[in-house]
């Protein structure tokens, strides 16, 4: 019996396929250990989309190869399409392979990778950031020290006064969504790379071709979900907009209404739509999200300088896209979650400062500021105009500051019964986390104290 050791440092998606991979391979028969040490075999699931990631990946291959050097190790994951040459580069490490998950699982078993995955049940309690002293040390933490910390002083004020805060705080900050949900939710995914063809981009060449999982798939394991009592299905996609069912002509429309009409407490979540098909479906995302239907829509405009966007191959209506978010934000109690790229080959200040305009006018719930990160073989790679680090270090920061800040606000009412003294030291801490958490994407932040906010707060 082979045993076999996971890692990885990807995204919610890849690792989605990872978790089949795993069931896959333990369904087989194979042994799953904790510790690259007693593996016959690694399995590592590398992120491109950064290049700190992929220096992160090469990190922990090269770290499991030294401690289990009679391992082979199966690279696979977007990293696997991209970046091969990089990691045998980096590496000097005997029979290193790379290949789709799908292909590993059918060089070890007679299961089809479709098969596995409609029959297995996924949600946010199942992790492979392996943080511990037995597994790799992974760079990409969800939460950090220092969020985990605000949790446990919210909660500690919720129950002194009866106050919804650290719910509101969890439902709207980057971390607790989708990794660590409070409710029962089915994750479910429903397509698999992108159709659109950014400048910036390398997740159609890591992922592959733009597929659509079967929608009597999709329809079945939500009505097991609501069955087991889970009421909240986060349907997951680098892209879910352009969904188009291979056994049927069903649309996103369709999806969503086919899952809706599950049962009427049912809610969605939904992971990566890109502004062109949320346009083309404003009205009826629109509607859902007044109805409660929807509970959270990730959409990354990536910047508010129409120039930019072009230069992208993003080109939308720019300002009937703000119109639209506008009035979801309004209108409706959906979470808005989004991403804006930062130092595009190109951006002038003039540019940076219309996203900054933007960001605070759409006053999403979550913002994510990530820099600009040249990937190979992609069009952006060879623009002209690169930006230099320390320029586009200081926008990042100041966009992060901005975010922190409009956190911090957010936060306020639900803070408002405590004295000033105590409201304060917990909204800094908050926006203090939020810099912590974007300005060095992930790092493990402050430790766990004693927490002195406490003892104030129980003396009101």
């Amino acid at each position: 019996m082979k045993k076999i050791y996971f890692a990885h440092n990807t995204c919610l998606n890849s690792s989605y396929d990872l978790n089949v991979l795993r069931t896959g391979l333990d369904q087989e028969g194979l042994e799953i250990v904790s510790r690259p040490e007693d593996a016959d075999e690694i399995i590592y699931s590398g992120c491109s989309v950064r290049s700190r990631w992929v220096d992160d990946a090469i990190i922990q291959i090269n770290e499991a190869s030294k401690r289990a050097p009679q391992a082979k190790i199966h690279v696979t994951g977007c990293i696997a399409n991209t970046s091969a040459a990089m990691v045998l580069s980096k590496t000097s490490i005997p029979g290193l392979t790379f290949s789709t998950m799908p292909e590993i699982l059918s060089s070890y078993t007679h299961l089809q990778f479709s098969e596995v995955d409609q029959l297995l049940s996924q949600n946010s309690s199942v992790r492979f950031e392996n943080n511990d002293s037995d597994g790799l040390q992974n760079l990409r933490q969800r939460v950090g020290a220092s969020k985990a910390s605000i949790v446990a002083d919210l909660q500690e004020v919720d129950r002194l006064h009866g106050s919804h805060a650290e719910r509101f705080y969890r439902q709207t900050t980057k971390g607790f969504v989708f990794y660590d949900e409070q409710d029962p939710c089915e994750m479910i995914t429903v397509t698999r790379s992108c159709l659109y063809k950014c400048t910036f981009c390398s997740i159609p060449q890591g992922r592959g071709k733009f597929e659509s999982v079967p929608l009597s798939n999709i329809v079945e394991k939500a009505r097991k979900a609501v069955e087991q009592g889970k009421h909240h299905i986060v349907l997951i996609g680098d892209e879910i907009g352009n969904y188009h069912a291979p056994d049927s002509l069903a649309r996103f429309p369709e999806l969503v209404e086919s899952l809706l009409a599950l049962d009427p407490a049912l809610t969605i979540s939904v992971r990566y739509i890109e502004p062109k098909p949320f346009l083309r479906f404003s009205k009826r995302i629109l509607q859902w999200s007044i109805d409660g239907r929807i509970r959270l829509l990730y959409i990354s405009i990536q910047s508010g300088s129409e120039r930019i966007l072009k230069a992208m191959n993003r080109g939308y209506d720019l300002a009937r896209l703000t119109n639209v978010l506008k009035d979801l934000r309004q209108n409706s109690p959906v979470v808005l979650y989004g991403n804006w790229l930062i130092g595009f080959p190109g951006e002038e200040r003039g540019d940076f400062l219309e996203t900054l305009s933007l960001v605070k006018e759409l006053e999403f719930h979550i913002n994510v500021a990530i820099p600009f990160s040249p990937r190979e073989n992609t069009p952006a790679f060879e623009m002209p105009s690169q930006l230099d680090e320390r320029t586009m270090n200081e926008r990042v920061s100041a966009l992060t500051n901005i975010i922190a800040n409009m956190k911090a606000s957010a936060m306020e009412s639900f803070l408002s019964f405590l004295d000033t003294t105590s409201q304060e030291l917990i909204i800094d801490r908050i926006r203090r986390a939020e810099c912590e958490q974007y300005v060095d994407d992930q790092q493990v932040s402050e430790p766990r104290r004693a927490s002195s906010h406490l003892i104030e707060v129980r003396q009101l």
